[in-house]
């Protein structure tokens, strides 16, 4: 039994524990199995373990990717420990700092202990620790100056990043709860949510529905009332039950005559309310001008702190913001008074323990511009400036010079890269290098902008580098500059791993001496023996696919070189003015005439013959297809297997008596060399093969304009702008294109997330929705970056905070460039700590 249970939580976890391993929800599916193995289990220790697993699975649909995986993982390991016969040695060893989690598996919603402790150890209260007289409650001092925190508790807030009285005071919550009043007894209505006082009536007992246990516990609804009124003697008083799912130490937790304050929703299938339980408190406990669960009161809310309870956590944090001696302001004095902004103490006290939520507001406010203000001066700091003494990799060009590259495209320029161009040409002939981001949406033509930089640079005499992530990619735009570059009587150089020999050390000779040269490159351009003579111009493609070492190690092949990076996908402008803050940013906004929108279906798996339909008729009106088929496991073997199946699958398919030549299916993937995987594509590019089946992404990052299929497997995998990506791979030419979207979920949120793409084509809505759902935690790039970690949620939604921190930050820096002022201390020290200031690079 034990054994069959593991298989979901294994499939959970490959599927990134998005909770589709079972259908109806992995916490159900672990409320059914425990009950049924803890009614199996002899040991008390272990069906105690098997009742706390059961209480933190109750609200797994709701949690986190991260809470979810440290779930399974104790679920993983409860098994196993069962399996082995190791659970009660363990639970032994364990006994000292588990003993308040053994009798009480979980708080009251994790808001309050258990009111009672029936586990048969001593209740007599230990002895408080007393602060120590010596130890000052400072913002930058330990936790353990505060009362209440030991070893144990300082142990559990360092696991979630809290070890300093300054970092429990900027643990800010994740959103508020606003229940403005208590419901009476007669507003007990069928399916509806309520808050209510109750007072328990007795003893709780177990049961079970089907393979779902319950506690039920009797309790009686208590009309609202003030801490100091009496309690009425039955008026207005009506008899219900309280039910919990998953969670049977409820039914022994309560004492008959204890009030609680409960929230959930009502049933009434019978004579007496049921109220499903949701969160529950122990009343008037807190303070005595709220009952409980911040009713009255605008309540925050804050992640999950495994081994302190909410009630423990907002304890802490009153605590430190009364004995904490005032923080040093971060934000200059002048600045706090021409922004309008709070006192940073008191936008701390109104962010934990709002007085209403316009001071909330005006706190968030105050927070929110000091962490922008802290990470736009230090990406300002890392912002080239113009040094006497530093050589200058100007690059200067003129009308005619503009003129005589535009003549020898193939195409009129669109107006935005136009634009963009003129912003790239003022960079070039600045006196201080540039940093430039270009991102637009797919197809909107980057690489004619950084063509024009580098024809600047060789027609100046200097060298210029286009590097990209992979092989593949560089031979695709050594071939797309060859042909805008020939009329211009320039031949771009190509390095990669694959260039060896007599090849790679000509292509060396010409660029250490001194010619002027256009590199186009993979990592090869950055190691060791490339020695450029001249290095005047940096373009980075993909830039997210690079480590922020790998760029500056390209960089710093040139004299301070100027540098564009570009996106393969548009981002949104919160998260570009908070990436690139030292940069300077285009957007490509516009794409060239006769592109025709892709239509994009999305469907089940089950129903890929339709996509296969789709993929024979388009083959028979002479175009081409992509089939994508995600990476699914590191295993490289297994990549190569499920790539020859969709491939052997697909010839069988496409293999008909109405086809007389047949159907070329090619195959491409990680495990081939470059010069086979180039054979096939270059089969594909002159149309031989019909059909290409992929296994990754970066495999089809080629472009060939009579392909007007794309069917992507289990796009689930993917996120929205890669998706997006892949479809804009088949939007090269006018006639009309296709995207099918094949997926195994039936995740509700998984197929609202993927009909976005259904929905509209325009990269910049899909870029911003992709941040709205992802948060801008997940989105790409911010670890790597070194962005601070910012807390607050709000933040890339505040554009206006963004735009005045942007700008404040500059004018600062500008007028003090090393932030010497007094009043700048406290922020030249944030900013020093801050991961973007740690980075050795400028880019």
């Amino acid at each position: 039994m034990l054994a069959r249970l593991l298989g979901p939580l294994d499939l959970e976890r490959k599927r990134g524990w998005d909770d589709s391993a079972v259908v109806g929800g992995l916490g159900p599916f672990v409320g059914r199995w425990a009950g049924e193995l803890s009614r199996l289990l002899e040991d008390a220790a272990a069906r105690d373990a098997l009742e706390h697993l059961l209480a933190s699975f109750t609200r797994y649909s709701q949690a986190t990717p991260d809470r979810r995986r440290r779930l399974c993982e104790q679920a993983h390991a409860l098994l196993k420990q069962l399996s082995e016969g190791k659970l009660v040695a363990l639970r032994k060893s364990q006994s000292r700092t588990t003993e308040s989690r053994q009798c009480a598996p979980a708080d009251i919603h994790a808001d309050t202990a258990p009111a009672t402790r029936p586990c048969g150890k001593s209740t007599r209260p230990m002895p408080s620790r007393e602060p120590d007289d010596q130890q000052q409650v400072t913002w930058d001092g330990p936790l353990t100056a505060l009362r209440g925190i030991g070893p144990v508790r300082a142990q559990a807030m360092a696991a979630a990043g809290i070890s300093t009285v300054g970092q429990l005071l900027t643990y800010y919550p994740t959103r508020y709860r606003d229940r403005p009043r208590l419901h009476r007894p007669d507003e007990l209505r069928e399916g509806e949510e309520v808050c209510l006082l109750v007072r328990v009536a007795g003893k709780g007992r177990n049961l079970f529905r089907g393979r779902m246990r319950m506690s039920d516990v009797p309790a009686v609804a208590l009309p609202p009332r003030d801490a100091q009124d009496a309690e009425p003697a039955g008026q207005d008083e009506a008899p219900l039950t309280l039910r919990w799912f998953g969670q049977p130490y409820r039914a022994r937790q309560f004492t008959a005559g204890s009030e609680l304050v409960v929230a959930g929703r009502v049933h009434r299938k019978s004579e007496r309310p049921v109220v499903v339980v949701q969160e529950c408190e122990t009343a008037w406990q807190e303070d005595r001008s709220s009952p409980g669960l911040g009713v009255g009161k605008l309540m925050p809310v804050y992640s999950r702190i495994e081994g302190i309870g909410p009630l423990q956590l907002r304890r802490l944090i009153q605590q430190a913001l009364e004995l904490c001696h005032d923080p040093e302001a971060l934000i200059p004095p002048e600045l706090a008074s021409s922004r309008k902004l709070m006192p940073l103490k008191e936008a701390l006290r109104q962010t934990h323990f709002p007085d209403s939520a316009a001071a909330q507001q005006l706190a968030q406010q105050r927070l929110v511009y000091q962490d922008l203000l802290i990470l736009q001066t230090a990406l300002t700091l890392r912002r080239p400036t113009a040094s006497p003494s530093e050589p200058i990799a100007v690059v200067p060009s003129d009308a005619q010079l503009r003129t005589r590259y535009e003549n020898a495209l193939p195409f009129t320029p669109t107006g935005a890269q136009q634009r963009v161009m003129d912003e790239v040409a003022a960079d070039l002939a600045a006196p201080a290098a540039s940093h430039r981001l270009i991102h637009g949406d797919v197809g909107s033509g980057k690489t004619v902008v950084a063509a024009w930089a580098m024809y600047c640079a060789v027609k100046s005499g200097r060298q210029a580098a286009l590097m990209v992530p992979t092989e593949l990619l560089a031979e695709q735009h050594y071939r797309t500059l060859r042909q805008l570059t020939a009329p211009l009587d320039i031949t771009p150089l190509l390095l990669t791993g694959s260039v060896t020999g007599s090849g790679r050390r000509q292509v060396l000779n010409q660029i250490s001496a001194g010619e002027p040269v256009v590199v186009v490159g993979t990592h090869a351009l950055f190691q060791d023996g490339v020695q450029f003579s001249d290095l005047a111009v940096v373009v980075i493609d993909e830039q997210h696919r690079f480590g922020l070492a790998q760029r500056a190690a390209l960089e710093a092949k040139g004299n301070r070189p100027n540098l564009i990076v570009m996106s393969a996908t548009p981002i949104p402008r919160t998260l570009a003015l908070t990436l690139y803050g030292d940069f300077d940013i285009s957007v490509l906004d516009e794409l060239p005439p006769g592109r025709t929108p892709v239509r994009t279906r999305l469907l089940p798996s089950d129903d890929s013959g339709t996509a296969v339909d789709l993929l024979r008729e388009q083959v028979r009106a002479g175009r081409q297809a992509y089939v994508v088929c995600p990476l699914i496991s590191d295993d490289t073997s297994l990549e190569l297997s499920a790539a020859t199946e969709m491939h052997r699958q697909l010839e069988a398919q496409l293999a008909t008596s109405d086809d007389e030549d047949g159907i070329a299916v090619g195959l491409v993937h990680g495990r081939m060399t470059a010069d086979t995987r180039e054979e096939v594509m270059e089969q594909f590019r002159a149309g031989q093969i019909q059909v290409l089946v992929s296994t990754t992404v970066v495999e089809v990052g080629v472009d060939v304009p009579n392909a007007t299929l794309m069917v992507v497997h289990n796009a689930e995998r993917f996120g929205l702008p890669q998706l997006h990506q892949l479809r804009g791979r088949v939007a090269r030419s006018a006639a009309q294109a296709h995207c099918i979207l094949l997926t195994d979920s039936d995740n509700p949120e998984v197929l609202d997330r993927l009909s976005v793409l259904e929905q509209t084509g325009d990269g910049f809505r899909i870029a911003e929705e992709d941040l709205r759902r992802r948060g801008p935690g997940e989105m790409a790039g911010l670890a790597q970056h070194g962005l601070p970690d910012v807390h607050m949620a709000a933040l890339l939604a505040d554009t206006p905070s963004l735009l005045q921190a942007r700008e404040d930050a500059r004018l600062l820096v500008e007028r003090d460039p090393q932030l010497q002022a007094p009043q700048h201390r406290a922020l030249r020290k944030a900013v020093s700590q801050t991961a973007v200031s740690m980075v050795k690079w400028t880019i």
